[in-house]
């Protein structure tokens, strides 16, 4: 682990509040549950205070009691009414290297099967409660502590009410001096609720409105957070500027647009520590760049773990994915029958979509000798993929950051990307030119067509067989790249400083006085 780092001189160290509705190890369902838990370590390796806050949900609550090290619970006199009725507020928190984490408990809300989704894989019918709850939850917990953070960051629609109740419920002096920050991870999830639903909220229909929070008649917890507030990011700068347009907008390409002035990307990274294959301990070998032998020796492991011929002259491609049409998996779906006759092999891991889980079943039925699908997850059998695949496939329609190309990067699976978001921000096209020039990092299309992802795969597969050397340049520098969190945090908090500036700008135009931090970095 990388030593604590202190600010610069003159720059005293900020106090951060990370909201989260999913924290690694303690709840996971997506790529958010990892940054949740790298972002606000590496913000505390730079010297920052950092707390986050999450639910308590069954898993995470097991976890805890079974920890070594003791966490101190508090209970609160008085509760929250919350949809006609009043819920106990209690938390436990933990302190982990690098920040504190204060799970927000209540039995009703969030010991459940799912975070969000029930047995019938439709939407909790009191999901606009169960995260009410939540974010008043934190400002409670701010106002009975008497201490509040500079910056309150904020992670996509379940903790999007955060900024509309600091706006419009909660006066406070010492709530109003925090700046909100609301990062989209990904905005074709947006928490849209039937209008009713306003009154489980807990907010005036005053704020039910084309400039608020409706949404052609429906409440928009996501659309009332970009309003409310003080910044908005993303994952990535080309995602930043897709939004913006009616293609990727879902809806609300033209609330961005008018909002960009507060919009910004800043690209994730990967744990650096966790995601290591020289010191990964799933893996049956360890290896690095400057010793790489041992990648073969997973490659052979990953085909024979899921029934493949171990043959180490076929190209291995792996996917480790949601089955969903927005990651292309009906792209590769029909891109294969254009490949099956190469000398090549697949692996997919994944689960999702019914539709599409029944086709890839079906290939690997029809091609048993070069394709294998894993349904379900398993997180042993997806670093494997990881180490054990020679190129990694992405084929996203679009892709907010993307994590596990970078996650491929870092094991020498070279990725083939479609030309969106993240992964245009971290995968540049190993054509001539960039592979002469060393800049090459993995295979790039543009067109969301199964012929142009095959003409990737061909243009991969040409490099493995026919130009061995230039592959194991390109493994060896993709493995070298600088995916780690620290450069993403310091950018993070850059803009932190600056939402605080700017606050105590506004302040003093108004003649008021406000505890609005440090200057900008």
């Amino acid at each position: 682990m990388k030593p604590e780092q202190q600010p610069r001189p003159g720059k005293r160290a900020l106090r951060i509040a990370f909201a989260t509705s999913e924290l690694q190890p303690f709840s996971k369902s997506g790529g958010l549950a990892d940054v949740s838990a790298a972002l606000p370590r590496a913000l505390g390796r730079l010297g920052h205070k950092v707390q986050i806050f999450t639910p308590l949900y069954p898993g995470a609550r097991a976890m805890l009691d079974g920890l070594e090290a003791e966490h101190n619970r508090i209970e609160m006199p008085h509760g929250i009414w919350v949809d006609g009725r009043e819920h106990a507020l209690a938390f436990a928190a933990l302190e982990l290297p690098g920040c504190e984490v204060i799970f927000v408990e209540n039995a009703d809300y969030f010991d459940r099967s799912g975070y969000y989704l029930g047995a019938d894989g439709r939407d909790y019918e009191d999901n606009v409660a169960r995260f009410s709850f939540f974010c008043r939850a934190i400002l409670e917990y701010f106002l009975f502590t008497g201490d509040a953070p500079d910056v309150l960051h904020c992670n996509d629609w379940q903790t999007a009410l955060l900024p509309v109740y600091l706006r419009s419920q909660y006066p406070q002096a010492l709530l109003q001096r925090i700046r909100c920050l609301l990062t989209i991870h990904n905005l074709g999830y947006q928490g849209l609720f039937p209008a009713q639903a306003v009154d489980q909220a807990g907010l005036s229909w005053d704020l039910f409105h084309i400039d608020g929070l409706e949404y052609y008649g429906q409440l928009n917890l996501l659309k009332g957070g970009i309003v409310c507030a003080d910044a908005v990011s993303t994952v990535s700068p080309s995602y930043a500027r897709e939004i913006q347009k009616e293609e990727y907008g879902h809806g609300l390409a033209g609330l961005l647009r008018a909002q960009s002035y507060k919009l910004s990307g800043i690209l994730n990274g990967i744990d650096t520590e966790q995601w290591n294959p020289e010191a990964d301990p799933l893996l049956v070998c360890n290896y690095s760049a400057a010793r790489p032998g041992g990648k073969a020796d997973c490659k052979r492991a990953l085909q024979t773990e899921l029934g493949l011929p171990a043959r180490r002259g076929a190209m291995l491609l792996g996917m480790v994915s949601r089955l969903d049409v927005q990651k292309g998996v009906d792209l590769l779906i029909g891109a294969f029958e254009h490949l099956a006759r190469l000398d090549l092999q697949l692996v997919v891991l994944g689960s999702g979509d019914p539709r599409l889980e029944e086709e890839l079943s079906r290939l690997a039925e029809k091609y048993p000798k070069k394709v294998a699908v894993r349904l379900g997850f398993d997180e042993r059998i997806a670093h494997l993929i990881y180490a054990g695949s020679d190129a990694f496939l992405m084929p996203s329609r679009y892709e907010p950051c993307g994590l596990s190309q970078m996650y491929a990067q870092r094991y020498g699976s070279l990725p083939v990307v479609r030309e969106t978001g993240g992964l245009r921000d971290t995968v540049r096209n190993a054509g001539s030119r960039s592979l002469e020039a060393g800049t090459a990092s993995g295979f790039v299309f543009k067109k969301a067509s199964p012929a142009r992802l095959a003409d990737a795969v061909r243009k991969a597969l040409d490099l493995y067989k026919h130009k061995g050397k230039a592959w194991q340049r390109l493994q060896k520098k993709v493995m070298s790249l600088d995916n780690s969190w620290e450069g993403s945090a310091k950018q993070y908090v850059r803009l932190y400083r600056r939402m605080l500036r700017a606050a105590e700008q506004n302040a003093h135009a108004e003649g008021k006085v406000v505890n609005a931090g440090a200057p900008d970095a």
